[in-house]
């Protein structure tokens, strides 16, 4: 039985070799994604985010709030306009992402202390900036506020330490954890390599029985021997190229970029392995279920392609309904990333993965009603 085994893997390397879409799909395609995915979020933090001002005060004080907000590493003033309608303007063109309005005696109404409005227009079809904007604004705002409350305490013989614990007479003290960097590369590269990663795995397997199908070349292939040391031994090399591009982005992830990997790395590398070959099995499965080349490739990428938002990272679990959360559960990833997301961030033991592992394989069944699928197509 090994031999077939050793048959079906020397012809599936002999067909790699000579076909340059499946050698592009068990290396340079899935590399030129992780390396596009990596690019685009480097930076890791947002900065230097450009928005129009509107000064109609054009006084002192206005100027030290904007020279403040232009100072953060978040915020960039790139435009001075003249008019609330030139700033929207550009807003509506996605030139700016933002509009700050410092309204006409600014000044003088601070020192009325009639609390003068600082207007912020914002695009709020960009979630994630219009969050990370607001937040860099309202800080900076409250610091100039603060200063300029320091300022009247000061006027009026009070101490410094005085006049500050009467702006503030309650400090806030947060601590981060896991992401102590704030860093966006952190959380969404960590998911997003794994959930591209699955879509290869379940493409490369179906192009793999699927040419053999098409060329019709199954009753060869199958002629003699163990059916199912055949298919093991056809889908072995992908599943170690495949596995080798999962430790990969793990090895990147933890040890190239500066993350720490608080759990055990081999209980990681056998959950990459199992979720590997789970996934050959859910693909062989959607071929099976037509023996049609083209379906099984549309039904895998429709299977896989929308993961990512399925995994928790954006949008979080306890919020999504039951179809997303059934959806969820039929994808091995969403287990997969669970057990990286526990292991290096929480050092979560071995024993605590059990759960995930078992999940995982439960996708092992597929191979079930496959091989079945394969005997009633050589049958017939």
């Amino acid at each position: 039985m090994f031999e077939d085994f050793l048959w079906a893997l020397k012809e599936e390397l002999r067909q790699i070799k000579s076909s340059w879409y499946k050698l592009g799909l068990i290396t340079i395609f899935p590399l030129l994604c992780f390396a596009l995915i990596i690019a685009i979020f480097k930076e890791g933090v947002a900065h230097d985010l450009p928005v129009a001002v509107v000064d109609y005060d054009k006084s002192s004080l206005s100027r030290k709030v904007l020279f403040d907000i232009d100072a953060s590493s978040t915020i960039h003033i790139t435009q001075q306009c003249n008019d609330v309608i030139s700033a929207k303007r550009l807003l509506q063109e996605s030139k700016v992402y933002g509009v700050i309005i410092i309204p006409k005696n600014f000044t003088k109404d601070v020192y009325l202390k009639k609390s003068p409005k600082v207007t912020a227009l914002l695009n709020t079809q960009y979630i994630l900036i219009s969050k990370i904007f607001k937040a860099a604004l309202l800080e900076t705002v409250s610091g100039v506020a603060g200063s300029v409350e320091v300022g009247w305490n000061l006027a009026k013989d009070e101490p410094l330490y005085e006049a500050i614990a009467n702006v503030a007479p309650i400090k806030l003290y947060t601590a981060t954890f896991f992401n102590t960097y704030k860093n966006y590369f952190y959380f969404l590269v960590s998911a997003l390599l794994p959930s591209i990663w699955q879509i290869f795995v379940v493409i490369g397997t179906i192009v793999s029985f699927g040419s053999l199908f098409k060329a019709k070349k199954e009753q060869e292939f199958f002629r003699e021997g163990s059916l199912i040391m055949k298919t093991l031994g056809k889908i072995f090399p992908y599943t170690m190229a495949y596995f080798l591009l999962g430790a990969g982005y793990v090895f990147y992830l933890y040890g190239v970029e500066p993350w720490p990997f608080e759990g055990s790395l081999s209980v990681m590398l056998f959950a990459i392995f199992l979720t590997t070959i789970a996934y050959q099995a859910v693909a062989l499965f959607l071929f099976v279920t037509g023996f049609d080349y083209a379906r099984a490739l549309s039904l895998g990428a429709v299977y896989t392609a929308p993961a990512f938002a399925f995994l928790g990272i954006t949008f979080p679990i306890y919020s999504m309904n039951a179809f997303a959360i059934f959806w969820r559960d039929l994808l091995p990833v969403s287990y997969l990333v669970n057990i990286q997301i526990s292991l290096a961030n929480y050092g979560a033991s071995a024993l605590q993965q059990l759960d995930n592992l078992y999940h995982i394989a439960l996708f092992l069944l597929f191979f079930i009603p496959v091989i079945w699928q394969f005997k009633q197509r050589l049958a017939r």
